[in-house]
């Protein structure tokens, strides 16, 4: 496309849009830029109009009507920049409807200006916005009772203006008026199928949002009958981390440096998640929870989370080479049954629930940093998969004496 094209389309775009602002709805501006567009075309109805009378007659109230009717449909424009929506669609269709009446008046039923009629009565659904909507009703019935009305007398509605061949009427009624049918139906179809890409681009957005905050088995679960009922998963392996020295490191730097600190980490945390397949369920301060096995074809739960967690240790051990504050993190897996569902009416939080869960956070308090600290559960799930180095017995508050390894 070349410059002036682009600038072309520029302008029209700007002329389309024009009382359009950022609060419309899709379907909104849609309205809107059909009543800019039926607007425009109106205009230009009426100036071939004023050109042909122009050439072909000196009577100034013939192409004078024509001048005033045009004005009358430029006033739509106006009437959407000061944000009178309804108000420039009821414009509109008093202007369509006079033109017609004023068109019969000075040319009579033979110039073909009734076609005109059926434009108006389909015009008003595509104009006024839906909570005018009784205001189409209105004035499409009018227009149905004025086409019957003029066809039922059409010998009686003569032309008070002679100077104008009837047959050169009824060709520039009746093509103008199809073309602007035509204009108008494939604008409204670019209109329609603009409004569909954009909301299925603002529906991707959503569920793209959905898919960062529950799982894929919820948000079907929601969609479907906009419940879900909590469910049990016996094979599941949690994931749980925090940072050594946090309240320390909370009292020695900004508020705003440490939620960008963690917010870098827990960003890349995030990514990990992805790419070994585990469910980010959620961060409280420090902490950081994840689950491998809420969907059912997942066997190798356990594997993924203990690879999830060597991808986190070695991408802060990597980061601490490059950044001031040092970031020195204990992991904690095990492997149990669980209960998971949404919490709550409002602002759903996904959560799991269960003794697994407390277990996991209680390995992992009892761990080190720099290391993986996992259940005699999960080590009996992984111990051909990964080195590990058996602990013993090692006490976890709440909990007694529990058996512990390290992955190597």
């Amino acid at each position: 496309m070349s410059i002036d094209d682009k600038n072309e389309s520029q302008f029209f775009q700007r002329i389309i849009d024009i009382g359009a602002n950022k609060e419309f709805s899709v379907t909104e501006k849609r309205y809107l830029q059909v009543i800019n567009i039926a607007s425009i075309l109106g205009v230009l109805f009426n100036s071939i109009w004023l050109l042909i009378t122009l050439s072909l007659s000196e009577a100034a109230l013939v192409y004078g009507s024509n001048g005033l009717m045009g004005l009358m449909f430029l006033m739509v424009l106006v009437l959407n920049k000061k944000g009178w929506r309804v108000v420039a669609s009821i414009w509109l269709a008093i202007s369509a409807y006079i033109s017609v009446l004023l068109f019969l008046y000075l040319l009579g039923y033979s110039s073909g200006v009734a076609t005109i009629c059926f434009l108006i009565i389909i015009l008003p659904y595509m104009t006024f916005p839906r909570n005018a909507r009784g205001f189409a009703h209105s004035f499409s019935l009018l227009a149905c009772l004025t086409l019957i009305v003029t066809v039922l007398f059409q010998s009686q509605i003569n032309a008070h203006y002679e100077g104008m061949d009837s047959y050169l009427s009824q060709v520039v009624n009746i093509s103008i008026t199809g073309l602007i049918c035509l204009t108008l139906i494939w604008s409204l179809s670019v209109l329609i199928d603009r409004s569909e890409d954009s909301l299925k681009a603002e529906q991707k957005r959503s569920d793209d949002l959905l898919h960062n905050i529950l799982p894929a088995n919820i948000i079907r679960d929601l969609k479907d009958s906009g419940k879900t009922i909590p469910k049990r998963h016996k094979n599941v392996t949690i994931l749980f981390t925090d940072f050594v020295g946090f309240t320390e490191l909370v009292a020695s730097i900004s508020a705003i440096t440490l939620v960008n600190e963690l917010n870098d980490i827990f960003g890349r945390f995030d990514e990990i998640m992805e790419e070994t397949e585990v469910e980010k369920i959620e961060t409280i301060g420090d902490a950081y929870m994840a689950a491998c096995g809420l969907e059912e074809e997942i066997t190798n739960h356990a594997v993924n989370c203990i690879t999830a967690a060597q991808k986190m240790l070695s991408y802060l051990e990597e980061r601490n080479k490059s950044h001031e504050i040092l970031w020195r993190m204990r992991v904690g897996i095990h492997s149990g049954t669980i209960v998971a569902g949404v919490v709550g009416k409002k602002k759903f939080a996904y959560d799991l629930f269960g003794d697994t869960i407390n277990t996991t956070s209680r390995i992992e308090s009892a761990g080190e940093a720099g290391r993986i600290n996992i259940s005699s559960s999960t080590y009996e799930l992984v111990k051909n998969d990964f080195t590990c180095l058996s602990r013993g017995k090692v006490f976890a508050k709440g909990k007694g004496e529990l058996e512990m390894y390290f992955v190597k």
